[in-house]
């Protein structure tokens, strides 16, 4: 193996319940760079390497001095030339060089989820999601000899979809699960393939060996292999060239896993329709579903999810083709489909601003939520567009509960900010500006850096003609000596303009 280095890595030995923790010094490859160099891995080979990883990973949640390991990605783990693989030891100060470059938001955001924005806190949810991610990069960036078979491909898509979705009922609760549930490649013996060759020929081996040829040598992951390795959309690319060389020979270059990305030509039928569901539900790719609702034409219900994942990736759709596509799937769809299936269409309902649209998704989220985990993201997403809709309904108070229990249940400081200012307007817009203003405050208190509610705040204090106006001044005074880039907010302005506010080095008063 040429470009090998030396690593300190985790030493794990395993003995009954317990395992103990050490480090040791070994030559090879980080894992990212080893699956660039060595695309064409057997599928055998990289099988077992998957494995060993989850196995590596299970004894290291076992150890008492280090339950999690945090830094889980294609750059933390080294391969050696024996093609076993090991995590960094991260404590090691000559692996220093390979934290800082884990650090980068190039990587956080490829292989942490958007919630956890930086490598913070470590659990071990988090290192079952890096894990997902880590698998997906390898299968994006290999060429696996055979290819990947179809079953083969759905067995890794729900793999990688129960490491995504950390957080709910159905998600992993340990590497072991994984393990088990990684396929195994077992080579046909000649007996059996003799065996397959007589079978064919008896059926017709003609017809079928055409459809399988439309079906061999797909790579469903490989389209991924940046962007949901490390180019995700608008992400720059590029680092600085005193590291450009070392982090091209290791893995580091986002663009070393697109060399021989190959395209798999399709199938038609059931085979195609159900891979892209999985990506639609289970990874939330619509660009990859796209890809494969695209050529399947003889499916009317293909042709209108196209239709509806087409607009929720921002294609211009005329309301009322969309409008139709989505009536007719609900009308083919069955009522015991999978609720995350009803849920992509409670998407394309909140695309149309109609009472009628609005009235769907309130049929179909009480629906869905009899189907999905309540303390899921799916049930999160389904009340915020059910509260939406009974805004638009005229039903404020049903909005209102809503609302209260997203906030009761959101972490997430952007979310929950996102909920109290729509709690806001539903406030002002049904003249209960007493109860927008609190909510205001309470929404600063605990979210201080939040220049939206800020604005929000000063709008109901100068809209309020009972409170004075030097203290709307001093307020807004308060509020610019913390936050100076409210100034720049054109809501702010609009509000300097109507109001006449009047700001001069630090000191604010009104008209």
């Amino acid at each position: 193996m040429t470009g090998k280095e030396g690593y300190d890595v985790l030493r794990l030995i395993e003995h009954g319940r317990n395992c103990y923790i050490s480090s040791e010094y070994v030559e090879g490859r980080i894992l990212a760079g080893w699956i660039r160099f060595c695309p064409d891995v057997g599928k055998e080979r990289l099988f077992s390497l998957m494995r060993e990883i989850s196995g590596q990973m299970n004894m290291l949640h076992k150890c008492r001095k280090k339950p999690c390991y945090q830094y889980v990605n294609p750059y933390s783990i080294v391969v050696t030339d024996e093609g076993k693989p090991y995590f960094l030891d991260l404590d090691a100060g000559s692996n220093e060089k390979r934290m800082r470059f884990m650090q980068r938001r190039i990587v956080r955001e490829c292989f942490l989820p958007q919630e956890e924005a930086y490598y913070q806190k470590g659990s071990r949810e988090l290192d079952l999601y890096g894990l997902g991610k880590t698998f997906q990069y390898l299968l994006a960036a290999a060429a696996p000899d055979p290819s990947l078979t179809l079953r083969e491909e759905r067995r890794f898509l729900k793999i990688i979809s129960k490491c995504l979705n950390y957080q709910s009922g159905s998600a992993y609760q340990s590497a072991a699960e994984i393990r088990k549930n990684i396929p195994r490649y077992r080579k046909k013996t000649e007996h059996t393939a003799s065996i397959c060759r007589w079978l064919l020929t008896a059926a017709g081996a003609g017809a079928v060996l055409a459809g399988a040829w439309a079906l061999k040598d797909h790579a469903g992951f490989k389209e991924q292999a940046m962007e949901t390795g490390l180019t995700p959309a608008g992400q720059e690319k590029g680092y600085p060239e005193s590291q450009e060389a070392e982090e091209t020979e290791d893995g580091g270059n986002p663009d070393g896993a697109k060399a021989g990305v190959q395209k798999w030509m399709p199938g038609t039928g059931e085979a195609c329709l159900e891979l892209a569901m999985a990506y639609l539900l289970d990874l939330n790719d619509y660009e990859k579903c796209l890809y494969y609702l695209e050529n399947i034409q003889e499916y009317t219900l293909a042709q209108n999810f196209k239709e509806v994942v087409e607009a929720l990736m921002g294609k211009p759709k005329d309301p009322g083709i969309l409008a139709e596509s989505l009536h007719c799937l609900e009308e083919e769809l069955d009522e015991e489909a999978d609720g995350r299936l009803w849920l992509c269409l409670l998407r394309g309902y909140g695309l149309l601003d109609t009472e009628q649209s609005a009235e769907a998704i309130l049929r179909l989220g009480r629906q869905c939520m009899e189907q999905v985990d309540s303390e899921g993201k799916e049930a999160e997403e389904i009340r915020g567009y059910m509260a939406s809709a009974y805004e638009k309904t005229g039903e404020s108070g049903k909005a209102e509960q809503l609302y209260e229990e997203m906030l009761e249940r959101e972490t997430d400081r952007g979310k929950r900010e996102e909920t109290y200012q729509r709690m806001i307007a539903l406030y002002e817009a049904c003249g209960r500006k007493d109860q927008a203003m609190e909510l205001c405050i309470r929404g600063i208190g605990e979210i201080e850096e939040s220049a939206g509610l800020k604005v929000a705040h000063i709008r109901l204090m100068c809209q309020d003609a009972s409170i004075e106006r030097d203290l709307c001044a001093r307020t807004i005074q308060e509020y610019l000596g913390r936050q100076p880039e409210i100034l720049e907010k054109e809501e702010f302005l609009e509000l300097e303009r109507e109001y006449g506010i009047k700001v001069l080095e630090g000191q604010v008063w009104m008209e």
